[in-house]
């Protein structure tokens, strides 16, 4: 059964913008969070955060007569926009996604996996993905809505465990590096939260206006209160001065848990949570590029497209030379203009939807 043909509950909903949103922390991104703002990177999170609650909550105005956003852009600016922002959402899923897969790979190379390939890790990857869409969107979101609970619980899990080894003096001052760093890394956090143009893109298939609103709502609170979480406990064990450096803050924190000698070692369980996360996360980009391709043009075979997208995303992920190059240049152009497809587009969309009502209610 494909998810064109399933209602989605809030809780579906909020799955999949979840993984879209809190995958990103077993990355490279917390280091150039913390980097900008120092020990004030949960403040970054909490003003991130609620700008992108507002901005869901504005959108969610879009969806009128059970249309997604290419719909509702066609119906705003003419179908030739809606081809071309039809196109753009999709090559954007699929830098998302390939970007995506190629950082987990780095990290699993790095933290378990150093004589594999990275282009072997990738390519698995890619084929878990793929196949998770040709299974359909019935499997995509059963797979999506139970190991989102077990991701949740894998941070909350490792955050607890590592208590005795945060020390409160790291979070001074607590602006960190002022309120330009605070800003700079909240655009960062910003284009990350990406899941607003995707709950968009999928919202006939929602039960209701309701259940819409409500998965946007539940993704966004779980995102605020684990990244915040998970920032204080970063700051607090490594500093700021150690945190930037790290390839993941997380797989750290796993590695820094110690009780005693039959207690300790916990980046084991933490691999266990972020290749399932990266997997599912991958499969969600993968099929929304899918979905962006079957609406713009009209693709009438599911399979053609999971293909064709899926190669352009293994073309993304193995061009990267390394990591630093990763970081550097498609990491950078997703941390820099993530924003405009996450945030401004949606919003620009709103306002020009605005302006029409009310010169249609003037004359």
């Amino acid at each position: 059964m494909n998810m064109d043909n399933v209602k989605l509950r809030a809780y579906d909903g909020a799955a999949i913008a979840g993984f879209l949103s809190i995958s990103w922390l077993f990355f490279t991104a917390p280091g150039a969070i913390v980097g900008l703002s120092g020990p004030a990177a949960w403040i970054a999170v909490i003003l991130a955060h609620v700008f992108m609650l507002l901005v869901f909550l504005i959108v969610t105005a879009l969806r009128y007569d059970g249309r997604d956003i290419i719909a509702v852009t066609s119906g705003l600016l003419g179908k030739p926009i809606g081809l071309l922002y039809g196109t753009a959402l999709g090559l954007y899923f699929c830098f998302f996604a390939g970007v995506f897969i190629r950082e987990c790979a780095e990290i699993l190379k790095t933290y378990s996996l150093p004589l594999t390939p990275v282009y072997v890790i990738s390519g698995l990857i890619i084929f878990s993905a793929a196949i998770m869409n040709v299974l359909g969107g019935q499997a995509l979101m059963k797979s999506a809505g139970l190991f989102f609970i077990v991701t949740v619980f894998g941070i909350i899990l490792i955050l607890l465990l590592g208590v005795n080894r945060y020390n409160p003096d790291y979070l001074f001052p607590v602006l960190g590096e002022g309120m330009d760093g605070i800003a700079r890394s909240g655009r960062h956090l910003t284009s990350m939260i990406g899941f607003v143009p995707a709950l968009a893109l999928l919202a006939p298939n929602f039960e209701d206006r309701n259940a819409y609103r409500k998965s946007g709502v539940i993704a966004l609170a779980l995102s605020a209160l684990l990244s915040i979480l998970f920032y204080l406990c970063l700051t607090m064990t490594f500093s700021v001065s150690v945190s930037p450096e790290m390839a993941s803050g997380f797989m750290e924190l796993g590695k820094s848990i110690y009780y005693d000698h039959f207690f300790y070692r916990f980046e084991s369980v933490l691999l266990f949570f972020l290749i399932f996360s990266s997997v599912i996360t991958a499969s969600i980009g993968l099929y929304l590029a899918r979905k962006s391709a079957e609406i713009t043009f009209s693709v009438k075979s599911a399979k053609a497209a999971v293909a064709a997208c899926a190669v352009v995303v293994a073309i993304i992920a193995f061009l990267p030379a390394n990591l630093l190059d990763l970081k550097n240049h498609y990491l950078a152009a997703i941390w820099n203009y993530g924003v405009f497809f996450t945030a401004g587009i949606p919003l620009l969309l709103f306002i020009i939807s605005a302006v029409k009502r009310i010169l249609k209610y003037e004359k």
